[in-house]
């Protein structure tokens, strides 16, 4: 063996020296970049988003938005024998007032109403349950009608619906 093999050379070691500055300062920027940057204050959140217009229009169409008022609930069918009945049953399609206000009908007209919207409007009305709202809807009109609150009396065969 020669002496040149056993014997590093200067450029080598000279070689790896730099390589291990190089490494040596691309850690310490990388590191120096992380701590500046985690001492920066978080960025702003973004504005909130601008209100929506209130008319778009394209097409030849313009729609426009607006607010309105809606009207308040119905109060449910006054309490007594049945009322729970016509407020699970009927409030689905009818409001209270509505069904308080259509003319005193007899039991008859009122079992043939409640019969139709059951038979021919498919509500799921138990046929347990046809007796006892008859006989609430019979009472109820008929007090409304003595308070002067019910539609005037016809001889139609039955309340609409």
């Amino acid at each position: 063996m020669s002496d040149r093999q056993k014997t590093p050379s200067y450029g080598r070691a000279l070689l790896q020296l730099g390589a291990m500055a190089g490494g040596f300062v691309i850690a310490i920027s990388l590191g120096h970049h992380a701590f500046v940057e985690s001492l920066k204050p978080p960025p702003a959140p973004p504005a909130p988003a601008a209100a929506p217009p209130s008319a778009v229009s394209g097409g030849g169409f313009t729609l426009t938005s607006t607010s309105i008022a809606l009207p308040d609930d119905d109060p449910p069918y006054p309490a007594g024998p049945g009322a729970d009945l016509m407020n699970g049953n009927c409030t689905a399609c009818h409001s209270a007032s509505m069904a308080l206000t259509q003319p005193a009908l007899s039991k008859a007209q009122w079992t043939s109403t409640v019969e139709k919207m059951r038979d021919t409007y498919k509500a799921a009305i138990a046929e347990k349950d046809i007796r006892a709202i008859v006989e609430y809807l019979t009472k109820v009109s008929a007090q409304a009608k003595g308070d002067g609150l019910s539609a005037p009396t016809s001889d139609a065969g039955g309340a609409s619906g």
